[in-house]
């Protein structure tokens, strides 16, 4: 069986949608949980696929949280040796940071719910033309060498990029709408701090989109492991 190992930074933030694709897809689905995981294990190297999941730190904060050094140089061997990557927040800035490219506080938090421009015909994230998504982040990077450019923002130039097998999101698709409750009181002090609006917003956003975006990240998923089987 193929695996796939995914690094959780926190324990209300998994797979979610993404978890029945792999299964599905014949993956046997490995959580590793930042801070207690040993980053040094063989089976991170050797999984077929590994997926970076978001998280409340910055890559910048090294000193702080001394395990995201071995993250960081996990995700640059695997980038380096072509093994693939699916990262989303958090995990697409250490990618990025990984690749070279540097990682920077927004001028304005990203939160809520809006379309992303498409940049490319690369049919990869192309479920998702039209369509609202979860956006969470106050960081973002610079695009870095050799990678394509798939999606924007207004606030937000690289909303995600590819490096050859690999895949990068900033914003999100992964969370399950019937568990948004459980993200929303993860993210509670957060959503006070952007005043009495956010909350309502945040709620009827994921009411008006969830079904029809579950549906779309799903085949995103679908199109990612795709092109890994081609290339294989």
């Amino acid at each position: 069986m193929k695996t796939a190992v995914v690094i959780r930074h926190v324990a209300y933030n998994g797979l979610g949608l993404f978890n029945r694709v792999l299964e599905l897809a014949g993956y046997d689905v490995i959580y590793m949980d930042a801070g207690v995981a040993d980053f040094s294990r063989r089976i991170t190297i050797e999984a077929d696929i590994m997926v970076v999941l978001d998280g409340p730190v910055s890559i910048n904060e090294m000193a702080k949280y001394p395990y995201l050094v071995n993250e960081l140089q996990l995700v640059e061997y695997r980038l380096q040796n072509n093994l693939p990557v699916f990262g989303i927040g958090l995990g697409a800035e250490i990618m990025a940071k990984a690749l070279g490219a540097s990682v920077y506080p927004m001028h304005e938090k990203e939160c809520g719910w809006q379309e992303v421009l498409l940049r490319t015909g690369n049919s990869l994230l192309e479920p998702l033309r039209g369509r609202q998504l979860l956006h969470w982040h106050n960081e973002s990077f610079a695009l870095p060498d050799n990678a394509q450019l798939l999606a924007s923002t207004a606030k937000c130039e690289v909303q995600a990029f590819s490096y050859e097998r690999s895949l990068a999101l900033q914003f999100h698709m992964e969370i399950e709408m019937k568990k948004i409750e459980q993200w929303i009181l993860g993210h509670a002090i957060e959503i006070q701090n952007q005043g009495s609006h956010c909350l309502n917003y945040l709620r009827e956003g994921a009411e008006n989109n969830g079904a029809l975006l579950e549906e779309r990240a799903r085949l995103v998923m679908q199109n990612w492991l795709q092109t890994l089987d081609s290339s294989d």
